[in-house]
């Protein structure tokens, strides 16, 4: 058992270690996308997630700015879902 622990140690710490370094909001925590207005919402070690103003839309309720968000992993971005907040 003790000759598979320290190679699964030492792999798991190195990858962490790596998806910290290439971490997007690490390098760049105020920057998102270029020219597009965005900010950092969540800064982990391994990842980061980020909400991109898309605009508004109008309900029966009334009326919601709509944020798309994305997630950067190893110098990458993914769209996760949308959020929508009320505009006061």
């Amino acid at each position: 058992m003790q000759r598979f622990l320290t190679p699964i140690l030492v792999f798991s710490v190195m990858a962490i270690g790596i998806l910290g370094i290439t971490n997007p909001g690490f390098k760049q925590p105020y920057r998102l996308f270029d020219n597009f207005e965005g900010k950092v919402s969540h800064n982990y070690f391994i990842f980061s997630v980020y909400h991109q103003f898309n605009g508004y839309t109008v309900t029966g309720n009334g009326k919601y700015f709509v944020y798309r968000r994305f997630i950067g992993i190893a110098s990458n971005f993914f769209e996760i879902s949308s959020v929508k907040e009320e505009v006061k």
